[in-house]
């Protein structure tokens, strides 16, 4: 092939020199684009680095003790969860499984439990954990009595003590009121104390010495609480120190973060994640304890009839309630039981969105449009008219009211929605003056539920046989005997269905942006896997130019 002459090549670059200086401005323009993000949109700057910080700043209200024995105090109770361990704690399903307990041995009848401590468990004073320990501490907290933030568990308890080095035995009052979640508390040690009941007046100095996972350092009650990782710690040891910053109101949380001076917090408010969003920081959703449920009037002219609950359960969108009424906020449940409880899964498909199957249903107990007006009636030619109680006070509540108002009349079911307010409402509760009440409930972590089955409740439902399956659900039982006779409980309960679950509000765990939280805490235990959470700051890259 002959060489191009100079002429020719002189042509060809004038041709792709445009070509190649667009290719070049546009290279240009695109790191240059990625500069300005980078700087202001991230507010990334160019000479900054991150650094990883060994400190997670968390906020407290002004405490009135830390001796989590006597303390009012919500931020001790969450404190002292690491500051101290318990006989038995809950994971993720809110099952219960051994912290300081190694072996146990339980009598359901006679409503005891014998525990072999775990071995080598050092407080942080470096005294070993004994059977007396876990002793003294019930006793003191049965002798603070209702000043106990514990009184409701261990009021169950008729005695403890210590067999040997290791072993302790406890007594409860009676064996259909006690279960391994009335051994979820701080177990201290007994120190110097003479008598139990002394404890219970050590206030203004009290150190709380645990065998957590965090070591008090030290306190200031106006300024901030210092703990370190115990290194003893018989688990996984913690890496990060923890400062929380004593606050004259919780809420001043977020504006505290804008200095760095709290790296995280914990809300579950419902404007919390436009608070977030405004200040560009992060969240995290996991469930709260708050259920929120339909209540059906089994004592109701139509109500009372299953086949009638189960088809309005299947006519019920409940997917398009969560996301037009709680936007999205909210996590779907088989039961009004926390999510997965004790293990057994949710399969969110016992009343799945059927208007066919509704429709059916509706008509196998006599339900008809006899005079064609588009509304059902009964068998005995009666509109039906369903009466949907709400309290006037919840925007939310009201717009679901409405969305299952809509779907009834899908089904053709009349229903009218009865919004009220104050002792208006109440009195509709307590009159049973409703065919569908929807409500919510904000439920302990025992989730005790016997007053929702034996007629003790603001709505009066009773079913005998529900409340004696719930109530197996409070003896002493193994986790894996506790997940089966929930299983029992649930599958009745769905047959039932004195309650439908709309859905559990959930909370969050808000961090600053360069927060990282891979394993979330519960509505429990706030703090919880707070060791392996992260954050960073930027600091100035160095020059080393010169």
């Amino acid at each position: 092939m002959s060489k191009l002459s100079s002429r020719k090549k002189i042509m060809l670059l004038k041709k792709i020199f445009p070509v190649i200086f667009a290719a070049v401005l546009i290279i240009a323009v695109a790191v240059s684009s990625v500069d300005f993000y980078k700087e202001e949109v991230l507010n990334i700057d160019p000479d900054m680095e991150y650094s990883e910080q060994d400190t997670v700043y968390l906020s407290s209200e002004r405490i009135d003790t830390l001796n989590p024995v006597i303390s009012q105090s919500q931020d001790v109770y969450y404190l002292s969860k690491l500051i101290y361990s318990s006989l038995f704690t809950y994971d993720e399903n809110l099952n219960l499984k051994p912290e300081l307990a190694g072996e146990y041995e339980i009598n359901t009848e006679k409503a005891y439990i014998n525990i072999t401590l775990k071995e080598d468990v050092l407080f942080h004073d470096g005294e070993e954990l004994r059977a007396s320990d876990v002793a003294f501490t019930i006793n003191a907290m049965k002798a603070a009595g209702t000043e106990c933030p514990y009184y409701d568990k261990i009021k169950k308890i008729n005695s403890a003590f210590a067999r040997s080095k290791y072993v302790v035995t406890i007594y409860f009052n009676n064996n259909y009121n006690c279960s391994l979640d009335d051994l979820v508390f701080p177990v201290l040690n007994d120190g110097d104390y003479r008598a139990a009941n002394q404890l219970v007046y050590d206030k203004d100095d009290f150190i709380p010495v645990g065998t957590g996972q965090y070591k008090y350092k030290s306190y200031n009650s106006t300024k901030q609480l210092r703990l370190v990782p115990y290194k003893d710690y018989f688990a996984s040891a913690a890496k990060k120190n923890i400062i929380v910053t004593i606050l004259p109101d919780r809420e001043l949380a977020s504006n505290m973060m804008e200095i760095d001076s709290v790296s995280c917090y914990v809300d579950s408010g419902s404007d919390r994640k436009s608070i977030a969003s405004d200040r560009n920081l992060k969240v995290y959703d996991f469930p709260s304890n708050d259920v929120e449920f339909i209540v059906f009037n089994t004592n109701a002219l139509y109500m009372s009839s299953k086949e009638v609950r189960h088809a309005v359960a299947y006519g019920i969108n409940i997917n398009k309630i969560l996301e037009n009424s709680y936007m999205g906020d909210g996590i779907l449940t088989d039961t009004i039981y926390y999510p997965n409880f004790l293990g057994v899964k949710d399969t969110l498909d016992y009343y799945e969105y059927s208007m066919p199957e509704a429709m059916s249903l509706l008509a196998s107990v006599g339900f008809s449009d006899k005079n064609t007006d588009g509304f059902l009636e009964d068998a005995a030619g009666e509109t039906i008219n369903f009466t949907i109680l709400v309290n006037n006070d919840n925007a939310t509540r009201n717009s679901a009211a409405r969305n299952i108002k809509a779907d009834l009349e899908q089904l053709g079911l009349k229903s009218t929605i009865s919004s009220l307010s104050g002792d208006e409402y109440l009195n509709a509760i307590q009159n049973r003056s409703f065919d569908i009440l929807i409500t919510g409930y904000t439920i302990g972590e025992e989730y005790d539920l016997r007053n929702f089955f034996n007629g003790k409740s603001e709505w009066k439902y009773y079913n005998y046989e529900l409340f004696e399956l719930s109530r197996e659900l409070d003896r002493l039982y193994t986790p894996q005997q506790y997940a089966e006779k929930y299983q029992e409980l649930k599958t009745k309960m769905m047959d039932e269905l004195p309650y439908y679950p709309v859905c559990y509000k959930k909370m969050s765990l808000i961090g600053l942006p360069s927060f990282e939280a891979d394993k979330l805490p519960m509505f429990n235990n706030i703090y919880k896997n707070c060791s392996s959470w992260k954050w960073s700051i930027v600091s100035e890259k160095n020059n080393d130019e010169n």
